[in-house]
């Protein structure tokens, strides 16, 4: 059972990360500081612990191991942000790392400075480190929420009926899941195990505020896609669509960042195009500053999802920020974008799967510059309305008493409630 508090007083609640950095990063580290925001305008103290180090030798984003960002405090418990390359000191600071983190938080427990962790995000793949730690804060009656943005795997090594225990919810009280299909799957996940997890849906989060609504933007055209190296997929298919789109509008450019510009590369090769194609250009990783300014001299911003369970059960956080930037969202119909978004309104949808609609739909924009602003203004104030993270605080403080209660009231979620019995 966890231990009853008074939810009058100000509470204090931790972030656990493990696979990406803070406070400089994506779009996982961008949406830990968001909801951080979102907790501290509603006078809750959040901390960030990070349990690994996140940086690799030469693409170093975050150098200070401890510090202060958006009035929120922080600290690489590893003493290092950096990998080395050494292997005993790779796995020295992976011990270090945890040990100090338990420590960590047994010190702030008994000061009386950590109400509930919040574990960001729930690993894809069973890890025992973490079942341990979940387990062993339920054991200190320290509730944990987990965060749910990947459709995490089974352990399909153990029959089921041994592996309930081994469950990613085991140990946890709640869970916050950024779409609707996550959210199914902790409830029945929870279910399966005949264990009670309390469950939230916060979807995409952005700060409007960040992004400005510049002119529209002049010649030559260009498209961004913001990926990372796990989506060559995607560029690919992006590629082919803009074969299509090169038959009629030859001078548009393609900006691809967060993806390595070798991969890039290879993946141009595979397609035929040569890596000094002026029309392709990838620019790695970006500071925060020029990749909204990216966005802003954009025609279009490109996501194609394609018709598997993990795209299903996603919701992309660039989708929120593209969206804030006025600028037209090309997408694919597959998950939550057929929820929150409607085709030629908020966003431009074609078939997942298919780059020549997909193509179809970047040169109706490229044709039409008074439908892409349309478009492109409806979609903030979408961005505007349901994804803004100012308006995720109130149901995060009322999720997080409602834990720290024990109570089994229903929880307030974004497109209704969810709790489980």
């Amino acid at each position: 059972m966890n231990k009853k508090v008074p939810v009058s007083r100000r509470l204090h609640l931790c972030f656990l990360v493990r696979s990406f950095g803070f406070p400089e990063g994506m779009a996982a580290t961008n949406r830990v500081r968001l909801l951080g925001r979102a907790l501290l305008e509603e006078d809750v103290d959040v901390s960030v612990v990070c349990m690994r180090v996140s940086e690799r030798p030469g693409e170093v984003r975050n150098t200070a191991v401890s510090g202060v960002a958006d009035g929120i405090a922080f600290r690489y418990a590893t003493g290092s942000t950096t990998s080395s390359t050494s292997f005993v000191r790779r796995r020295w600071r992976e011990l270090r790392g945890y040990v100090s983190t338990v420590l960590d938080l047994l010190d702030r427990r008994r000061r009386g400075r950590l109400d509930c962790v919040y574990l960001a995000a729930l690993p894809e793949r069973w890890q025992p480190g973490v079942w341990l730690l979940l387990r062993w804060l339920r054991r200190m009656g320290v509730p944990v929420i987990v965060e749910v943005n990947e459709l995490p795997s089974e352990v399909t090594w153990l029959p089921k009926g041994l592996s309930r225990p081994l469950s990613h919810l085991d140990g946890a009280a709640g869970a916050v899941a950024i779409s609707v299909w996550l959210k199914e799957w902790v409830v029945d996940e929870a279910l399966r195990i005949r264990h009670r997890v309390s469950v939230l849906e916060v979807p995409i989060v952005v700060d409007t505020g960040e992004l400005a609504a510049p002119t529209f933007p002049a010649d030559p055209p260009m498209l961004v896609y913001s990926a990372s190296n796990e989506y060559g997929r995607a560029v690919t298919f992006v590629l082919r669509a803009l074969r299509r789109v090169w038959e009629t509008h030859p001078d548009c450019q393609l900006t691809v960042t967060g993806m390595r510009p070798s991969t890039v590369a290879s993946l141009l090769a595979a397609e035929g195009l040569s890596e000094s194609d002026r029309r392709v250009q990838a620019v790695g990783y970006v500071e925060r500053e020029e990749l909204l300014r990216l966005y802003g001299g954009a025609v279009a911003l490109l996501i194609p999802l394609f018709d598997d369970l993990r795209s299903r059960a996603r919701f992309p956080t660039k989708i929120g920020e593209y969206l804030a930037s006025s600028r037209p969202v090309v997408t694919t119909a597959v998950g939550e974008v057929e929820r929150f978004l409607t085709d030629r309104e908020t966003a431009c949808i074609s078939p997942p799967g298919d780059p020549e609609a997909f193509g179809d739909s970047l040169i109706a924009l490229l044709d039409d510059t008074r439908l892409a602003t349309s478009i492109g203004a409806a979609g903030r104030r979408l961005a505007v309305e349901r994804f803004d993270y100012s308006k995720q605080g109130p149901p995060l403080r009322t999720f997080l008493e409602l834990l720290l209660s024990g109570s089994g009231a229903a929880v307030t979620s974004v497109k209704g409630d969810g709790v489980l019995p």
